[in-house]
Formats: structure tokens, sequence, C-alpha cells
């Protein structure tokens, strides 16, 4: 599958902004109806099939690469290269991988760039999809978000005196030494 990269302008922007939080409301949706716990604990079966997507689209957006015995990249009808992608990479245990540094460490090191990568991005996208069934869910439920009205000035800056006060005895017993005193108090006394 393939996204619209290109934007032509201000107005496409908007449009496939549009197209994109609709269908995160459809995913959500399809999340939700399919695993309704999964914002509370996702089970292994779903979390398998969920990384299963995800990896495909990374190894979309990564394609393999290809070394030389010596793990010298080359490209893929250079006699003896091999290929490295997601699938190869993500095919030895944390165990093998961890042994790899120190038996091949330059093997090690193209793999690390991949898996960290690789978690990287699974995380993101597994945020994403949180967000989406969240989202759902709350429309499901009828939950909106209201914003709190604006406090007036005098209001915000009495209740900033407590913050200001705190932070600096947190920040005294951490062993802040930046923190002055005299400066907290005229602060303080300027505010009240």
């Amino acid at each position: 599958m393939s996204i619209k990269t290109e934007i032509t302008s201000l107005k496409d922007a908007s449009y496939q902004g549009c197209i994109s939080a609709e269908r995160g409301q459809v995913i959500g949706q399809y999340i939700y109806n399919t695993c309704p716990m999964f914002l509370e604990s996702v089970p292994e079966e779903v979390k398998a099939q969920i990384e299963e997507g995800q990896m495909l689209r990374f190894h979309e957006n990564h394609p393999a690469q290809y070394y030389t015995m010596d793990y010298v990249p080359c490209s893929a009808d250079t006699k003896g290269a091999f290929k490295v992608d997601i699938n190869v990479v993500m095919s030895h245990s944390q165990q093998e991988f961890g042994r790899m540094k120190s038996e091949d460490p330059v093997k090690h090191g193209v793999h690390a760039k991949w898996r960290k990568d690789w978690s990287t991005y699974k995380s993101n996208r597994m945020t994403d999809l949180r967000k989406y069934v969240k989202a759902y869910k709350d429309l499901l439920e009828g939950k909106t978000t209201t914003r709190a009205s604006t406090k007036d000035f005098e209001v915000w800056l009495k209740e900033t005196v407590d913050t200001i006060k705190t932070r600096a005895k947190t920040a005294k017993g951490r062993g802040d030494t930046t923190v002055n005193d005299s400066v907290v108090n005229a602060i303080v006394k300027a505010i009240k």
C-alpha cells in the first residue's frame, strides 16, 4: 500500500489530515471491537498480530540492505551478497543478539541499528493505536473533553506561589544548590 507523500497545498494538507483522522477512527473501532480490553491489557495473540502488521509496514519503509561477507554495504547483485532486513534481524533471539556483540561485533552493530529503529517504530505505532482506541471508546461512552475555564491572572498567580514554594523545597531536598531562599521569599512576597 502506498501513502500519498506529496502535499501540494495547505488545502491538500488539510484534506489529507481529515482522511488520516477518519482512518484513525475506523482503526480504533476495529481494534476495540476485536479486543475490548486493549487499553488495559493486550493479550499475547493480539500483540503478535499487531506486531506482524507493524513489521510489515516497517519493512516497506526500511527495505532490505545487502552486504558482503565483511559487512560492507553492496548491491543485491554483488557476488556473495547477503540480505539484512527486519525479518532477518528479528529472527535472532535476544540471547543470540547479545552473544553477537562479542562473537561478531560488526554484525552486531549492523543488527543493533535495525533493532533500535524497530523498537522505536513499534513503540510509537502502539501509542498511535492506543490513542485511536481511546478516542473511539470515549466516543462510544459519550465522554467529551471540556477545557477548564481560564482563571483570572490574580488567582493563577496566587496558586503559583504554592508551586514555587513546593518546587524550591523539593529541589533543596535533592541537594540543588541553586535554590536561593531570598529570591524565593522575594517572589512570594511580591505576589502576595
